[in-house]
């Protein structure tokens, strides 16, 4: 084992925590590492040292010093300003606020259908490091979960992109899915769409990996290809990577049960509960990211966008294309009136509840001001 790995165990040999067998291994290893030797003897004389030392004693008096001067920092500490409230000033706050709450319900009323905002996007997790991760609350204690052995073959995602222009959009689509459960997969997505009178759409198939080259000639051979981009990502270092994380956590969690078992105080057992709530977490987290390279890799994906061939005319002119044409403008040109009086309306309708309190405040201030003339003269 490296010397990396045992320098962590090096402390519990010391105080006596580990296993006869783990015993002996950290023995053995630290006879032939001079690095762990001295980091042993140095842990040693360290524990010794501390043993050693006297219990140093609080000076009389010392409660009473420090609670009088804080009482006198208490006193001496600046009061912070406060302001002074009057009409003017809450009418401010309450426009300000107003028109807050008016900006924000305008851009969420106006976003597009299907348009993703900023705070509504998610990244894909990633695996998080172990110092990241804190657990709410102590899991029930379980045994290591049974994980994947160590890959012996690489472990490659494999994808693919391909535009097809076809003659029959429906046959296509139907002989897509065929293929896809022909090969022991599935379409994972689905989309159609109409550009002028011309079908297109995107289908996503996800088939074992062994098939994948087969697959993908043979979708190949449905119409006219215009697009392709075939890739693999090697995710075998970072899937070894987890198994070898996960076993080492497995191991700290064992040794913390052992720990528990014989811990006396509440404070130690509270402490050690912490410790497995951490590890258990971090141990799910990263068993959940193993899992996902294994399917990710066992299922490659092909996204196939297929668009149906336009019909040409053998004629002068095509009537009915232009018909079309002009159709598609005038349904164009009046969508984007409708859109330009829905926006009005919107704005209008949100921008009402400030106008009238708006108008409300400048009217209690008129007639204030008037009664003050009234007075002076």
């Amino acid at each position: 084992m490296p010397a990396t790995h045992m320098k962590e165990l090096l402390s519990p040999f010391l105080d006596g925590a580990l296993s006869g067998r783990e015993h002996d291994e950290v023995q053995r290893h630290v006879e032939g590492c001079a690095e762990c030797r001295a980091h042993l003897e140095s842990l040693r004389r360290t524990a010794e040292s501390v043993r050693s030392l006297d219990p140093v004693k609080v000076p009389e008096g010392f409660q009473a010093q420090v609670r009088a001067r804080l009482s006198a920092a208490d006193t001496t500490a600046p009061r912070r300003w406060l302001p002074r409230w009057s009409w003017p000033v809450a009418a401010a706050a309450a426009a300000v606020l107003l028109v807050g709450v008016f900006s924000a319900n305008l851009l969420r009323e106006m976003r597009p259908v299907g348009q993703v905002a900023p705070e509504d996007f998610r990244a894909e997790p990633a695996v998080p490091r172990p110092s990241d991760v804190q657990a709410p609350s102590l899991p029930a204690p379980a045994g290591p979960q049974a994980l994947p052995p160590v890959v012996d073959v690489r472990k490659i995602v494999r994808t693919a992109e391909l535009a097809l222009d076809v003659d029959r959009f429906d046959e296509v689509a139907a002989r897509l899915l065929q293929t896809a459960e022909r090969a022991g997969g599935y379409v994972a997505e689905s989309a159609y769409a109409e550009d002028g009178g011309v079908p297109q759409g995107t289908f996503t198939l996800r088939v074992p990996a062994a098939r994948f080259a087969a697959v993908t000639a043979e979708v190949e051979g449905l119409g006219t290809v215009t697009h392709r981009r075939i890739g693999g990502q090697d995710v075998t270092e970072e899937f070894v990577d987890l198994q070898a994380r996960i076993r080492n956590l497995e191991r700290h969690e064992q040794r913390l049960l052992s720990f528990m078992d014989r811990a006396t105080k509440v404070s130690d057992l509270l402490a050690i509960e912490e410790q497995l709530a951490r590890v258990r977490g971090e141990i799910e987290q990263l068993t959940g990211r193993l899992r996902f390279l294994e399917r990710s890799a066992d299922l490659a994906s092909i996204a196939v966008m297929v668009r149906q061939k336009v019909k040409t005319t053998s004629g002068v002119w095509d009537f009915s294309g232009t018909i079309g044409k002009m159709r598609a403008a005038f349904l164009a040109t009046v969508r984007q009136i409708l859109s330009g009086v829905e926006w009005l309306g919107v704005t209008a309708s949100a921008l009402a509840p400030v106008l009238l309190l708006a108008a409300g405040f400048w009217l209690v201030i008129r007639l204030r001001r008037r009664a003050r003339t009234s007075e002076i003269r």
